[in-house]
This record gives structure tokens, C-alpha cells and sequence, in this order.
């Protein structure tokens, strides 16, 4: 089974970077879903061939409604143009009528004004709503990057937790569906027609949780694999749902040294040196000697490229800040950090790597980083010049 989602920590990274923000806990949770399956009439466009085309525009433009006449017309024998009509009949096109005539169809008709050959189709697809509130997925959870898993899946995994279903399935959220004018956001094309129920079956969407500390009080964001950054539509579920929220509670209640002991104890730390901050972010402080200024290991247990300073790790729910004191080597990793950031990125414009500076000044307690700090620090670094 693939990985679901990126890393914990670039949510996390991306929660800190948001102002007046500090990521406290990460949660993982596989989100309930009702996977709808359906069966719809779908016009399949498909090129026109030569004959199909002329016939059509024959009876459309020429107003020709007879075998011999448009065989006359077009220069063909009768017998071909019976066998292109039986074709267009068999697909919609074309009706005969009682007086041995033809007509196009409204089907037909289109056809022939939009030069595309629609061919009508039975499809089956699958359609989700989500199990909190009971509405319909948007179509960005559609797409390639989006794992949703069936519940064969969800129970095998171990790492999101799964929560159960807030409500039940509505009778009516098809039709309900299939009738929105925007339905199209929700992946329902307008080319579907006579959408009919199939199926029904409990599915997760894997996502994280973030709980908050924020200038309005505790708050939570929400991260799934449709965006880099936070997922809007589901942090609306989550904070609108009494049951993730004991859940999340519950979670938080364990020991945090145990939690991090082990990973600790890996990289022969003192769990003595793990602090938590008036604004309350825990954090691991560590000597400047713990952080390396290459990213290669150099064979030393427990230490950290200088990149990583300031960064987030996350065990189980917790979420640590690696941290040092010494105010000159946070500045040193945020121009460093910002100088890969750019050298990776030639597409990175001045605006957004002021932006990133600022941000990581106010991330790692410095003094403003600015972009002529930086420019030195590239000149210094060999990595001249800059795009900007």
C-alpha cells in the first residue's frame, strides 16, 4: 500500500507558517466517506467519419430527407447510403419515419452543428459524500495524487485512526446532487444524464489533523493530499464535528517523554532537554555543536543538518521544534534554508523569498532576515548569482 499522504511535517511546517499560528498536536485520521456508485447515460464525443458527416449535413443543411435524394446529392449509390443511415439510426442520430423519409434527431442535430459525433453510453462511476455532514466531495478529491481507501484498505493500514460515521446516508443526496447547477464542481460532467443509484459502501479519505494555538484561541487545520497546504474544505468538517473533537482529545493525553523516548534515546539525547514555551510549542534545545552546517552525516549520533534547525518532528501526536539558544546559528539556518529554497526554485521571485525570510524570522525568534542578507550569503556560499 502506498503512502497516502507527504510527509507530517511539511503539514506542520506549513501550519507554523501561517501568522499568529503554533502547531501543538498532529493527528492522523482516515476520514469517513459513503463511496455512491452510479450509473449514468454519457454522450461519448468521438470523430466523425467522412460519410456520417456528409449524410448528416445533407439532411441538416440540404434538407434532404430520402434515400435517392441524398444518394443524388452526395454522388453515392443507395445502397452505401442505407447502410451510413442504419448506422446513425443504431446510435441516435437519425429517426426513419412513417413515410420511408428521415429525420435528424435532437441528438443528431447537435451533432452535426458541433462537427463531433456523440455517441451515447451507459458508464459507471463512483460518487463521495462525506460522512460527517453527508455532502458531496468536491472534484479535486478526484483526483490522480488523492487516495481514498475502500474498507478493506482502512482496516488493514495502522496509522490513521478510523473514525466512524457521524450520520447516515441520505436517500435523496443523488438526486439532490445530480439537480445543482454546479454539480460539475463535484464531478458530475453536464454530459451525464439519467444518474441512477448502484451501490453503496462505506470508504476513508487519510488525512491529518492539526490542532492550533492561535491568537483567537485553539483551533485545528485540516491536510489531505488534494493541496500542499491546508485543506479548507475539510478543516469546515472538522470544526464542525463533536466527535473528532473527543477523539483528538483523547489522543492528546499521553506522556510526552514516553512518546519521544524512544526516538530520543536513538539519538543519545537527554529527554531533560525537551521544554515547552509560554506560547506552547515544545521544544528540543540543543548546542550549536548538534547542528552540522552540510547535510551529509558526518558520523556523529544525534545530530542535525543546520536546515533542520527550527524545523518540526512529530512522533505520534506530539510535535516537537528542533531548537537551539544561540540567536547568530538560528539566522545562519534561515539563510541557509532560504538560499536551497531559491538555488532549487530559479523560478522563485524576490516577493516570495522576502515572504519565506520573513516568516522564518518570526519561526526561529531572529531579528528580520532581509534579501541583501541573503545576496552576502549567497556571494559567500559560491551560489551567485541570484535570480533576483
Amino acid at each position: 500500500m502506498r503512502d497516502p499522504l507527504y510527509d507530517a511535517a511539511r503539514a506542520v511546517e506549513d501550519a507554523a507558517a501561517m501568522p499568529g499560528t503554533t502547531p501543538v498536536r498532529l493527528h492522523r485520521i482516515a476520514l469517513p466517506l459513503f463511496a455512491v456508485e452510479i450509473d449514468a447515460l454519457i454522450e461519448e464525443r468521438q470523430p466523425y467519419d467522412l460519410l456520417d458527416r456528409f449524410v448528416g449535413r445533407a439532411i441538416a443543411e440540404a434538407g434532404l430527407r430520402t434515400v435517392p435524394e441524398i444518394a443524388a446529392f452526395l454522388g453515392l449509390d443507395e445502397a452505401m447510403v442505407e447502410r451510413v443511415l442504419r448506422f446513425l439510426g443504431g446510435v441516435g442520430h437519425v429517426a426513419g419515419l412513417p413515410d420511408g423519409s428521415y429525420a435528424l434527431t435532437d441528438l443528431g442535430a447537435r451533432s452535426v452543428r458541433d462537427d463531433t459525433r456523440y455517441v451515447p453510453k451507459r458508464d459507471r462511476q463512483k460518487l463521495y459524500f462525506d460522512g460527517v455532514l453527508g455532502g458531496p466531495l468536491p472534484a479535486a478529491y478526484y483526483g490522480r495524487k488523492v487516495v481514498v481507501w475502500d474498507r478493506a484498505q482502512a482496516t488493514e493500514q495502522k496509522w490513521h485512526r478510523l473514525m466512524s460515521h457521524a450520520c447516515a446516508f441520505r436517500e435523496d443526496a443523488l438526486q439532490r446532487l445530480a439537480e445543482r447547477p454546479d454539480r460539475r464542481d463535484f464531478n458530475v460532467p453536464d454530459e451525464l444524464r439519467e444518474v441512477a443509484f448502484r451501490a453503496l459502501d462505506h470508504a476513508y479519505l487519510p488525512c491529518y489533523v492539526i490542532r492550533t494555538r492561535t491568537s483567537g484561541g485553539p483551533s485545528l487545520l485540516a491536510y489531505s493530499a488534494v493541496s500542499d497546504t491546508h485543506d479548507e474544505h475539510l478543516g469546515r468538517l472538522c470544526l464542525g464535528w463533536p466527535a473528532l473533537t473527543g477523539t483528538l482529545d483523547a489522543g492528546d493525553s499521553s506522556d510526552v517523554r514516553a512518546e519521544f523516548g524512544g526516538w530520543l534515546a536513538e539519538r543519545d539525547i537527554d529527554p531533560a532537554q525537551l521544554r515547552w514555551t509560554d506560547a506552547g510549542t515544545l521544544r528540543l534545545t540543543l548546542p550549536a555543536t548538534r547542528f552540522r552546517a552540510h547535510t551529509a552525516a558526518d558520523g556523529r549520533k544525534g545530530t542535525f543538518p543546520l536546515v533542520r534547525l527550527g524545523s518540526y518532528v512529530t512522533a505520534r501526536s506530539h510535535v516537537l521544534q528542533l531548537w537551539c539558544d544561540d540567536p547568530r546559528l538560528r539566522r545562519a539556518a534561515i539563510l541557509e534554508r532560504a538560499l536551497n529554497r531559491v538555488t532549487a526554485s530559479r523560478k522563485l521571485g524576490a516577493a516570495e523569498a522576502e515572504d519565506f525570510l520573513a516568516r522564518l524570522s518570526v519561526q526561529l525568534e531572529t531579528s528580520p532576515v532581509t534579501l541583501d542578507d541573503l545576496r552576502r550569503h549567497a556571494y559567500h556560499s559560491g551560489e551567485i548569482p541570484l535570480p533576483f
